[in-house]
């Protein structure tokens, strides 16, 4: 009877139990101020954020990077990287902490619990930490060389940025392109430098239409160029690449050894 009732109701409103909560969670934040396009994000990163348990953590406090962003509490931030980051080589924290701790904050600002400039002010610090990692780790001098960044409208680089440092560590020359990428200017870098691969991060679901059209011009202009991607929505990514999977270390070994054993 019950599943009767159900049944009838998606005939009458048109949408399925899910998708009615998530359009009643939006309303209920529209009309308590929050802007439309700002509430769907919310409820689709509180949503995502089910798929993303599966990053369990094995170091560290992961909510430890939430509190320190409410009020903007720099004192408290800087004395949890410090601590997070000793804890182990940057492979294990990145994977055994950080990412699990930066799910968490994306959570704690979909559910309203932190705010925008709040996020990006713990965004900001992790990032200034990781690009003094990919700075301060040796350049090789010769073997492979991999292109990696993110494509044009795309700007989380947290994550991308970190498995670049991880290549760089295990003998990869890597180029560090960044965040928000055209695609011109993909096309004229992959021109200039003849690189052996191409790694694509796609962190978000706004992320994936740009990274389509990015992976589809590659393949046009270099059509035997090896083209991977990584970031939660990967698998959203289906032609003309090859996907590294969801675990960092993993992926950078992977990448790393297939790379060398070609020299």
């Amino acid at each position: 009877m019950a599943d009767s009732l159900a049944d009838a109701d998606q005939q009458v409103t048109g949408f399925d139990a899910d998708t009615a909560q998530r359009l009643g969670d939006m309303a209920a934040l529209v009309s308590s101020g929050v802007p439309p396009q700002a509430a769907a994000l919310r409820v689709r990163v509180r949503d995502e954020g089910v798929e993303a348990e599966r990053m369990e953590a094995t170091l560290g406090d992961v909510d430890a990077l939430a509190r320190a962003a409410v009020g903007f509490d720099v004192d408290e931030l800087n004395r949890v990287l410090e601590e997070n980051f000793a804890l182990g080589t940057l492979d294990e924290v990145v994977d055994g902490w950080l990412l699990p701790a930066l799910h968490r904050l994306g959570v704690a600002w979909a559910d309203g619990r932190v705010s925008v400039a709040e996020e990006h002010f713990v965004s900001a610090s992790v990032q200034r930490r990781l690009a003094r990692a990919y700075d301060e780790t040796p350049r090789p001098s010769e073997g492979p060389q991999v292109l990696i960044g993110l494509a044009s409208g795309s700007r989380h680089e947290l994550g991308v940025l970190a498995f670049a440092t991880a290549l760089r560590q295990r003998g990869v020359d890597t180029v560090y392109l960044g965040g928000d990428v055209p695609v011109a200017a993909w096309v004229e870098a992959v021109q200039q430098r003849h690189p052996d691969g191409v790694v694509i991060a796609v962190p978000g679901r706004e992320d994936v239409v740009g990274s389509r059209e990015l992976v589809a011009a590659l393949a046009e202009v270099a059509p035997d160029l090896s083209v991977m991607v990584g970031g939660s929505q990967q698998d959203l990514i289906t032609d003309h690449v090859t996907r590294l999977g969801h675990q960092m270390v993993a992926a950078a070994d992977r990448l790393a050894g297939a790379l060398l054993a070609k020299l």
